[in-house]
């Protein structure tokens, strides 16, 4: 009897415990995801700031033939930063989509081989019938957490594309009409980040950056 009792539970926890592992595996990838959503969102609203007030500077200095070429070197160097961490924002966020995608389906495996290692003792070693379809609609209902935890990437990764194409046209609006002003000491942190004195090179590029601001 003792036996028995020990291989039911040894039954039930290893589906329990394959669905705690897959709920772990969606929440902690689900996670990241939007970590990196947030922080992409939050890098373009930076670089809307930065961008907005060099096409201001643009349009104050284009009587100035080298002020106005030092502006639009500003504006590539730090389009270019933008741009490598912007992509690499992109990549991380396939990249981590893929891979719990991939220990989804390999936790989702492992329940279906459990499921019909249970169903098939059943079958065979079972008197009663009833005891195999009771296995069956058991083991069903824990693929409902499987089912909602692919539905729930693919509902994160339509969000995704969708705030990227929004994004992109609230970048036409913004590059090109700013309506924006950077404050002094956020001015110098946007400089840092997009056009550092490193992207120009050594004494040249602080002075171009100090004729800038």
């Amino acid at each position: 009897m003792d036996t028995i009792m020990w291989i039911d539970l040894l039954d039930e926890g290893i589906s329990l415990l394959l669905l705690v592992i897959l709920g772990l595996v969606l929440y902690r990838g689900f996670k990241k995801n939007q970590t990196l959503l947030s922080e992409r969102e939050e890098l373009l609203k930076r670089y809307l700031f930065f961008r907005g007030d060099q096409q201001v500077r643009l349009k104050i200095y284009e009587g100035d033939e080298k002020l106005y070429r030092e502006l639009i070197k500003t504006i590539s160097n730090s389009w270019k930063n933008f741009k490598k961490t912007y992509d690499q924002y992109l990549l991380n966020f396939a990249q981590n989509t893929n891979r719990t995608k991939l220990f989804l389906k390999i936790i989702t495996l492992g329940l279906l081989i459990n499921s019909l290692r249970l169903i098939a003792g059943e079958y065979l070693f079972s008197s009663l019938k009833i005891h195999m379809l009771y296995t069956i609609v058991r083991e069903l209902s824990s693929y409902v957490l499987v089912l909602f935890s692919f539905f729930l990437l693919r509902m994160q990764t339509q969000r995704f594309h969708f705030l990227k194409g929004k994004s992109l046209k609230m970048d036409q609006e913004n590059l090109f009409f700013p309506n924006n002003s950077v404050a002094k000491g956020e001015e110098e942190s946007l400089y840092n980040e997009f056009n550092p004195i490193e992207s120009v090179g050594g004494e040249d590029g602080e002075e171009n950056q100090d004729t800038h601001r």
